[in-house]
């Protein structure tokens, strides 16, 4: 799309008025938005940008590291600029740098993923085990042992039907 003012250059600045209860666009380069004295918008970005917006100084402003990834050998580096890892093991080659980022991102850094309905019966009876443990556990701590019958049992009729 085209400057609405010069009609010359790319319009990659939109500014949005209001007046009289009418929404008017304008789509301008950055040097019209300038001229018109607009130079508080936003200049276009990456994806690199928006990490670096999102996790500042741990991403860009770090000493450089000399991570490399033994199976493709990507460099750290190379992921600060392009965001992107090079194959499955440098998850594990930059660990150190990549966990507390995908922590923020995605509340966790394990996968859990989605299990397909075919084998779901095989995988949730366990998990579900596993999660009923852990609230036994916190309801004797919790010293509330009536609610940790009940969840025992519940464990235990799992654990029979398996």
């Amino acid at each position: 799309m085209l400057c609405q003012n010069c009609q010359k250059r790319a319009a990659n600045v939109q500014i949005t008025q209001i007046n009289n209860n009418k929404k008017i666009d304008l789509y301008l380069c950055e040097q019209c938005a300038k001229e018109i004295g607009h130079t508080e918008f936003v200049a276009p970005f990456g994806f690199n940008d928006l990490l670096f917006g999102l996790f500042g100084s741990q991403v860009k402003q770090e000493a450089p590291i000399s991570l490399k990834c033994k199976n493709c050998g990507m460099e750290y580096n190379e992921f600060l600029k392009s965001s992107r890892v090079g194959c499955s093991n440098c998850y594990k080659a930059f660990e150190q740098k990549l966990d507390p980022i995908i922590k923020r991102l995605h509340g966790n850094v394990e996968h859990h993923g989605k299990v397909p309905k075919r084998v779901s019966s095989n995988v949730s009876v366990p998990n579900e085990i596993e999660k009923l443990k852990i609230l036994l556990n916190e309801s004797i701590q919790r010293e509330e042992y009536e609610e940790a019958a009940k969840i025992r049992d519940r464990i235990r009729s799992l654990e029979v039907g398996e």
